[in-house]
């Protein structure tokens, strides 16, 4: 009985052994898993902490765009409104400038048939504000003899005529009509001959 004791105890010591090892190894990976797990927490964290600051970064920049573009919005409104403005100014100024016109052209009419002494004195007032008005872009609409455009002729009388060549042509101009590069300001209103057969 002794021997098998013996050999039963050896077995024991053995099967105890091989336990603590296995024991000792699963603890030991364990451990290094736990190591491992905590790592990786601690980067995740750290990555966390990292979005985190730059989510606040990112708004902050927002902010600071919106900001930017609500600003920028206000200039824009307020720059609308500066040109509704001007424009507004602008088109007071043309149609002075246009009654201004009229009334020269309706004096030079009246001086080519009654006051000759006064025509040249009226040509030389139109030649003075010559250079101001063509750098403004500024055309008068005043020509007799030209093709009727109704684009630029408004039509208040037809006068009959018998030469095919004269139909539709601009017989005389009550009062002259104005441009501004290229755009109808005002029409001039004419009389305009019409074939009668």
């Amino acid at each position: 009985m002794g021997i098998f004791s013996f050999f039963k105890n050896e077995e024991k010591e053995a099967e105890e052994r091989a336990f603590r090892q296995k024991t000792e190894e699963m603890l030991t990976k364990l451990t290094e898993e736990m190591k491992k797990g905590q790592e990786l927490s601690e980067t995740l964290s750290q990555d966390v902490r990292q979005v985190g600051s730059d989510v606040r970064r990112h708004d902050m920049a927002l902010e600071d765009c919106l900001d930017a573009l609500e600003e920028q919005q206000e200039e824009q409104k307020e720059s609308r409104k500066q040109i509704r403005k001007l424009e507004a100014e602008q088109e007071k100024l043309l149609k002075l400038l246009s009654v201004y016109r009229e009334q020269l052209w309706g004096m030079k009419q009246y001086a080519q048939q009654n006051a000759q002494e006064w025509l040249s004195q009226l040509e030389l007032m139109e030649k003075a504000a010559e250079g101001a008005r063509l750098s403004s872009g500024i055309a008068w609409i005043e020509e007799a003899g030209v093709q009727v455009d109704y684009a630029l002729h408004e039509v208040i009388e037809a006068r009959a005529v018998s030469e095919e060549e004269k139909d539709m042509c601009v017989a005389q101009v009550y009062s002259p009509g104005m441009l501004r590069h290229g755009e109808v300001i005002k029409k001039a209103r004419v009389a305009a001959y019409r074939l009668e057969r």
